[in-house]
């Protein structure tokens, strides 16, 4: 594929918005395919047949793989191109403790510093998923559920703890696509149970429950990890 030189871009003219909205779509176009791992793990980028698909020339391409190789998204190997991310347990491992972390400290703040109306606002989004007619599909449940987390984050005012959270849903969004399977009740059960501490301002209770919600799925990464290497290479 070219040198290192090749996949830079050229900041000499600055994109018009037509060219940045391009780039933003094709970006989350592909970030959907990486984290899910519709290109399996370590398979190089065939960027000529990407582009071929998209109908997009290499350039914007080339800025949006840039993109998700700079949140780790993807592995750049100069002179041989971008490559999906291995699964690897030791990272997923860490990456799991890293959000316990971040939402145990995220749902702290929350309590400290939410408003009781955006409490509500909260326990009013999570009643209206429990209330949805049907059984939500496991791909619906996992976006659910990054949203219930991401609105605990926002309430804890700190925007670096929600951009931290976002970087890290997209990294371990494959595993935790496998996670909830057959899962609905308990995680409607524990985010309830985290609504009512945020209520009753209890900062101690709150954490704990976070923890533990957060640390019974890094008890099972392992597991986790198999499955999902056996979807991915066993038909």
């Amino acid at each position: 594929m070219g040198d290192t030189a090749d996949v830079q871009i050229d900041r000499a003219k600055p994109p018009t918005r037509k060219a940045r909205d391009i780039v933003n779509e094709l970006y989350h176009q592909l970030k959907d395919i990486v984290v899910l791992y519709r290109i399996r793990p370590g398979e190089r980028i065939n960027e000529l047949e990407l582009a071929e698909r998209f109908q997009i020339s290499r350039t914007p391409l080339r800025e949006a793989l840039n993109r998700l190789a700079a949140e780790n998204l993807l592995s750049f190997v100069p002179n041989h191109g971008f490559f999906v991310r291995q699964l690897d347990l030791q990272e997923i491992f860490d990456l799991y403790e890293l959000r316990a972390a971040i939402e145990c400290a995220a749902v702290r703040q929350a309590v400290l510093r939410a408003s009781d109306e955006a409490i509500a606002e909260l326990a009013a989004f999570w009643k209206g998923v429990e209330e949805q007619p049907g059984e939500a599909p496991d791909s619906a449940l996992l976006g659910l559920d990054e949203a219930f987390h991401l609105r605990v984050a926002r309430l804890s005012g700190n925007a670096e703890i929600v951009r931290s959270l976002e970087t890290l849903n997209a990294r371990i969004r494959f595993v935790r696509w496998i996670d909830v399977e057959g899962k609905k009740k308990s995680i409607y059960q524990e985010h309830n149970r985290i609504i009512a501490a945020l209520r009753e301002r209890d900062a101690m209770a709150a954490e704990q429950l976070m923890a533990e919600h957060v640390g019974r799925r890094i008890e099972d990464v392992t597991r986790i990890v198999r499955e999902g290497v056996i979807r991915l290479y066993v038909p």
